[in-house]
């Protein structure tokens, strides 16, 4: 058939190639463990989200015996327009209270 090699060479070349596969398989699962920290980290500092404030002024409530009243400083804007559905089915949502 042509194996022309002794038994003790095609061992140590089995042996070589599982060892090399073994460091391949090693580098492969750190570099994707690092990959996905990385990716993580670049996510986190790219989508954007809410900033901490550190003053704590955010919003102020004043209340007194017969009234109250909040005032807020907060950024957000009302929404400028309705929202419609073009579809005629209703929609099944599960997990609600009970109340």
């Amino acid at each position: 058939m042509g194996n022309t090699k002794p038994p003790e060479a095609r061992i140590r070349a089995r042996d070589r190639a599982l060892s090399l596969l073994n460091r391949l398989t090693t580098g492969i699962a750190f570099a994707a463990v690092a990959g996905v920290g990385i990716f993580g980290t670049v996510g986190a500092f790219t989508i954007p989200g809410t900033a901490a404030s550190s003053s704590g002024t955010a919003a102020t409530t004043t209340s007194s015996s017969s009234s109250s009243s909040t005032s807020s400083t907060s950024s957000l804007q009302p929404s400028s327009g309705t929202v419609s559905s073009s579809s005629s089915s209703g929609v099944a949502v599960s997990g609600g209270s009970g109340s």
